[in-house]
């Protein structure tokens, strides 16, 4: 027989004999629940807390502080075969039973090795308590929760800890298929057998951290609760490559556990204490979509003058407005409308302090996006709180929907669980008044850009070392530049050298440029970092710091997109959304296609009149455009180089040759190691002639057929 481990000794107690210690145990205990909670439960910190929690939301309330230890306790299971709370209690080194009075009290288990276990969950189908822990003294133990005619209990090691070696918190089982399952601080998904003390990796579902609290519901979704936010995430184990949803914020804590009955549902059809949105489904609005939802609490803290729960949302066109004739959507006013490129006067009324989110689905694309955030954690205090969101020019005009959010907890998205607050949802609609677009060259069609990379040297001149395609758009009203977009893909990379591709706007100051609702696009993949160079006093955009990050030459090619018969598929599309903090005079907007020029990769060397790689410092413009304050003008004039500062002269030779081209369309440009005079004989005199004579040297019947790239599709 074991209860009290050899640390009681060194606390100053005796081991009692055997006789007493039995005599001390309790020989009945206080009632069971009465039914399995669909809450979960949690319990956390030195001396054990029990929390009842909320899942769906994160809101969780104190049960009991006092459950009659004075240590920890962990590997908390509920077991629905006779309605207990079970777990492993620090003070006494034993598991412990909870009643429904919560007091704790300790297990007289026999065959338990000399430790504490601090992972364990309760069978489904079977009344029988499994605890965990690695290592090769110790491993999964089974323990029948029905006693022996004595009264004693036993534990059944499965397998060691060494060959079940998983770095696991806790774990949960299914409620259907007998198997347990649990999420490492690496983010790995274990399906474990118990019967056989084995598992498999099912996959990485994109979470980390340790995962103090792990949950099943009814429907067979795995939940996992964050030890250092509290952050719950959901998963689908049925999936052949479950990943990890993040679902609510829950509470946080350095000592975590959990557990619920598997066979409740998340939310029970009476359970009317959510707030959830009424936008249409695609938004995010009902619980099996993980739609927005707050739990009202004490119901003290919301938008307007009430609020009023559900136990799941009424999407569009139907409304729990409806359903129960309170219209808790009144929390909001818009004192003026929203018009593109204008900022727009709310007032926001809260019953408290808190912090506003609020996201508008500016594109009318059905989903409320990262970058469609109009309000980001705002405090706002009791009473009537007067802002203004700024409508970007790029919005689409119409009809669309506004989600509003106030929470104590300050971060959150336009899905998810909160503990508390009021989430409420508009129909708004968007006005373009006297807003015009001017592209470049037309809304469907590309310019192109083509650069030579050997200068200052001539080379090879075949002008497909870097090959973009171009567009531009920009937006106007009464005079004033709200914004610019500026679209393109890499058509072609035909240098051995790295390089970069950038646009710059001339003239106009970096810090004119509205940071917050900047949004560049990579292959339709909204990028986190800003392209606005840092350090730079005109508005300069890094489109790619490195070209060949981008793209890939093709299987027996060399370079991208240049050789005969290497026609790997364009790689790198790209689109860059530009506002202005306030409008910027069109006289001092630069024109179309602005400033796009090539630079070195810093870190690689860029030809033998280099000693050290010249990285940003080495620039190469379309002819007649200077350099950025960035360029070392130590550069000019070495090689083939003809530039003149003093006449406003740049990259150019003798000649007046130059090293980019700037053509209004889509162009055939020359194939690798091909002189551009060769694959267009016209180009040099065009050059020569200043440009008055043929100025059509680049349309497709004036090249030499056989020189040029073409793809099947041309």
């Amino acid at each position: 027989m074991k209860m009290f481990k050899d640390s009681r000794i060194r606390r100053g107690l005796l081991l009692l004999p055997t006789l007493l210690l039995c005599a001390l145990m309790p020989r009945a205990y206080a009632d069971p629940f009465e039914t399995c909670p669909s809450k979960a439960f949690l319990i956390q910190h030195t001396i054990a807390t029990l929390y009842g929690v909320n899942l769906a939301t994160g809101y969780y309330s104190e049960l009991s502080s006092d459950l009659g230890t004075s240590g920890k306790i962990n590997a908390l299971a509920f077991n629905f075969h006779d309605n207990y709370l079970y777990g492993w209690g620090y003070e006494y080194a034993a598991p412990i039973r909870i009643d429904s009075n919560f007091k704790a009290s300790p297990l007289v288990v026999d065959n338990l090795p000399d430790t504490d276990f601090y992972v364990g969950d309760i069978a489904v189908d079977k009344n029988i308590y499994y605890v965990y822990r690695s290592g090769a003294d110790y491993g999964l133990y089974a323990i029948d929760l029905a006693p022996a005619g004595n009264g004693k209990m036993r534990a059944t090691r499965i397998v060691d800890g060494a060959s079940l070696k998983l770095t696991i918190f806790d774990l949960a089982f299914h409620p259907y298929n007998s198997l347990a399952y649990s999420v490492d601080r690496s983010g790995v998904l274990y399906e474990i057998d118990v019967s056989t003390g084995t598992s498999k990796i099912l996959s990485n579902v994109g979470a980390s951290g340790t995962f103090g609290a792990v949950y099943f519901d009814v429907d067979g979704y795995l939940y996992i609760s964050r030890n250092s936010d509290g952050h719950v995430f959901r998963i689908d184990v049925s999936q052949s490559d479950p990943g990890a949803e993040f679902y609510a914020y829950g509470p946080s804590s350095s000592n975590n556990d959990g557990a619920r009955c598997a066979l409740a549902p998340l939310v029970a059809a009476s359970d009317t204490n959510i707030d959830f949105g009424d936008a249409p489904a695609s938004y995010g609005t009902t619980l099996s979509e993980n739609g927005a939802r707050h739990d009202i609490g004490a119901g003290t803290l919301f938008l307007g003058s009430q609020v009023d729960g559900e136990s799941d949302a009424y999407f569009f066109p139907l409304s729990d407005d409806e359903a129960d004739s309170i219209d808790d959507e009144d929390g909001v006013q818009f004192v003026t409308g929203l018009e593109l490129g204008e900022d727009a006067i709310l007032v926001v009324d809260s019953s408290g302090a808190a912090h506003l989110n609020a996201w508008i689905d500016w594109d009318q694309n059905g989903v409320f996006e990262a970058h469609e955030r109009a309000i980001h954690k705002l405090p706002v205090s009791a009473g009537r709180n007067k802002l203004a969101i700024s409508v970007p020019f790029w919005a689409s005009a119409g009809d669309t929907w506004a989600r509003f959010r106030l929470s104590t907890t300050a971060e959150v998205g336009p899905t998810g669980g909160v503990g508390d607050g009021e989430v409420e949802d508009y129909k708004v609609g968007i006005t373009a008044a006297g807003v015009t677009e001017t592209y470049y060259p037309a809304d469907n069609s590309w310019a192109t850009l083509a650069y030579e990379d050997n200068w200052p040297l001539q080379g090879d001149y075949d002008m497909n070392d870097l090959v973009v395609h171009l567009r531009t758009n920009t937006i106007s009203r009464d005079g004033q530049v709200l914004g610019t977009e500026i679209s393109g893909e890499l058509v072609a990379v035909g240098g051995d050298y790295h390089n970069g591709f950038a646009v710059r706007l001339p003239g106009v100051d970096a810090a004119a440029v509205r940071t917050d609702n900047m949004q560049f696009w990579i292959n339709d993949r909204l990028q986190s970092v800003s392209p606005l160079e840092a350090g730079q006093d005109e508005a300069i955009f890094i489109i790619a710091d490195d070209t060949w990050k981008f793209v890939s030459p093709g299987e027996g090619c060399r370079f991208h997109r240049t050789e005969a018969g290497c026609e790997s598929a364009i790689q790198m599309r790209f689109m860059l959304r530009v506002s202005f903090l306030e409008g910027l005079p069109s006289t001092t907007m630069p024109p179309a296609p602005y400033d796009p020029f090539l630079f070195a990769t810093p870190g690689y060397e860029h030809g033998y009149l280099f000693a050290e790689p010249p990285g940003r410092a080495l620039e190469i413009h379309l002819p007649g455009a200077s350099p950025s304050a960035a360029f070392n003008p130590a550069f000019l004039k070495l090689g083939d180089d003809a530039s003149s500062v003093e006449r406003g002269e740049y990259f150019r030779n003798a000649s007046g040759m130059p090293w980019a081209l700037h053509i209004g369309n889509e162009w055939q440009y020359p194939l690798e190691y091909t002189d551009i005079t060769v694959a267009y004989p016209q180009f040099e005199l065009f050059v020569t002639s200043a440009g008055t004579s043929n100025a059509s040297w680049y349309l497709a019947e004036n090249a030499s057929v056989q020189h040029v790239f073409k793809s099947q599709g041309q």
